[in-house]
């Protein structure tokens, strides 16, 4: 039973993203997008269109994403306007598909300069390969911006609603999740930065840059979805929810901070050559199990959560103190993290 559920379940991190509820999103809302883009006379000449609208727009952590779905309908359109004119003007020839791609990402950047939206793109292309034509069979710029807004706007509409039903459901426990998350990336560091630490020099061949640059990634993007998520006016949020999410993004800091103490101290003994034995960091290792024991998504960490705090080791080697004065923050950091815990409900 457990070989299978490692063949065919999920991730851990992946669960805690809700992966299984994005999955069900999208199929509810493709197949949504579909019966609704077969009914109406223009969109169920471009399901394609419609479908791509649904899934670029639907958001796979939790946030409504109005005005990104609205970014992409404007892009898109004044994309098929710009890209229009030029056909209408130059025909379909590869100075119009260069003009017409350059010109609809110049708008859609300076719309959001952060990125460049795909339904954009997809649009400028649109526009000299997929022409309709009128009654009489000439090619009609108008009929085809008209398809193209129609359809994807459909989709658009479609992904915003089940964006905003499976806000419900998703805002209930994202907060101890999102922390969970990052608290499972964390474990996976301080391991590294015990090894690395307790490891001869002569013979560490570990790299730590990767595997925190990973973990500082992840940590961002937490951090950013729970930002863009207390901002989201249409997620209604109660006020002890509310203060939960606050909570939990200051956790989220500190979290951070833990990392990179351990980052620093890893690096203090890469450039510094300094040398421990196991027995030096016993600490460290006690640290790591009590981090890997505690568990956000309880509604309280155990009673033996906390971390007990051990006077500084005396040392001769100023570089060897710091690392030591490194691990002391880190279980002060961790103590206040775990209070925090506390005081979620």
């Amino acid at each position: 039973m457990e070989q299978a559920r490692k063949i065919f379940g999920l991730k851990k991190e992946a669960v805690l993203l809700d992966s299984w509820l994005y999955i069900t999103k999208s199929m509810l809302a493709i197949g949504t997008g579909f019966l609704l883009g077969s009914m109406f006379s223009v969109t169920r000449l471009d399901i394609i269109s419609v479908l791509l609208g649904v899934m670029y727009n639907l958001e796979a952590t939790n946030i409504s994403a109005v005005k990104g779905g609205i970014n992409q309908l404007l892009a898109s359109f004044l994309g098929a306007v710009t890209t229009g004119i030029l056909v209408s003007i130059l025909g379909v020839n590869v100075v119009t598909i260069m003009l017409g791609m350059g010109l609809t990402l110049y708008i859609a950047l300076k719309i959001d300069y952060t990125a460049v939206s795909p339904v954009a793109i997809f649009t400028s292309i649109y526009m000299t390969q997929f022409l309709q034509s009128d009654a009489l069979g000439n090619p009609s710029i108008f009929l085809t911006i008209r398809l193209r807004i129609f359809a994807l706007g459909l989709g658009v509409a479609v992904a915003l609603l089940f964006n905003f039903l499976f806000s419900f459901v998703y805002y209930r426990k994202i907060t101890r999740k999102r922390l969970e998350y990052v608290k499972l990336k964390l474990d996976e560091v301080m391991a590294l930065t015990y090894d690395y630490l307790t490891k001869d020099i002569a013979e560490n061949t570990i790299s730590y840059n990767p595997a925190f640059s990973q973990v500082f990634a992840h940590i961002d993007a937490v951090a950013t979805n729970l930002a863009a998520l207390e901002k989201d006016p249409l997620i209604p949020f109660k006020v002890l929810e509310k203060k939960n999410l606050i909570t939990a993004m200051t956790m989220i800091s500190k979290l951070k901070l833990l990392a990179h103490l351990a980052y620093n101290s890893c690096y203090m003994k890469e450039v510094y050559r300094v040398d421990f034995q196991e027995k030096h960091l016993k600490s460290l290792g006690d640290f790591n199990h009590k981090l890997k024991q505690l568990d956000f998504l309880k509604v309280e960490p155990d009673s033996d959560a906390f971390m007990p705090h051990f006077p500084v080791p005396e040392h001769d080697d100023e570089e060897a103190k710091r690392i030591y004065e490194n691990l002391d923050l880190i279980f002060t950091e961790y103590n206040a993290l775990v209070e925090l815990h506390h005081q979620m409900k």
